[in-house]
């Protein structure tokens, strides 16, 4: 049966895909922080193994050795794409000596974890630390601060992924498998200020 992959991408030429540009997601929300002044950055990433997680996770680190610098391993967590664990690591990382001061979140359901552990450990958002994500998840509009994220254009995509499947459906393409990608954009927010 034909199949398209959206957003999400696999190493086999003969699958069709429509996926966003990750590494530049992780990238462009990593530097916006860097612009604000932060140099401690950490990042609650999706599964490594996964096109997603490991996409944003090597453009936050591009964006930081773009200028010099590279992310303390322990500011780097994985979050599973799982609100719950993301609340976790989050809550985990925050609550230690020397932590980052701004965050790069690699998914909104994470996101909502992340901020929920901020409320929990009494610090403020973007005062004590600055928030970064890439998503637009039900639910991330209505946050308080809104949150500074990358976005990608959902409908776009899925219009392209439907129109490629159909050509498949049909049999009017004997083409390979297709590499579309589309650019996200950031969207700031007030979730991250100028380091202090």
């Amino acid at each position: 049966a034909p199949v398209v992959l959206l957003g999400r991408s696999v190493d086999d030429p003969d699958v069709d895909t429509v996926t966003i540009d990750n590494v530049s997601a992780g990238s462009q929300a990593t530097g916006y922080l860097l612009d604000l002044g932060h140099r401690r950055i950490g990042s609650i990433t999706g599964p490594l193994h996964i096109s997603t997680g490991r996409g944003r996770h090597d453009g936050m680190l591009e964006a930081m050795k773009a200028r010099g610098l590279a992310p303390d391993p322990a500011h780097i967590r994985s979050g599973e794409f799982r609100e719950d664990v993301a609340y976790s690591v989050a809550r985990d990382m925050l609550r230690r000596a020397g932590r980052p001061t701004a965050l790069y979140v690699a998914n909104g359901v994470m996101a909502l974890g992340v901020m929920r552990a901020v409320i929990d450990l009494g610090l403020r958002c973007p005062e004590d630390i600055s928030i970064a994500s890439t998503d637009n998840i039900t639910g991330i509009g209505g946050l308080r601060p809104q949150l500074t994220r990358t976005e990608h254009p959902v409908l776009d995509m899925t219009n392209e992924a439907l129109r490629i499947l159909v050509e498949r459906l049909r049999g009017t393409t004997a083409a390979a498998g297709r590499s579309i990608v589309f650019k996200p954009a950031l969207v700031v927010g007030d979730s991250c200020a100028p380091l202090r």
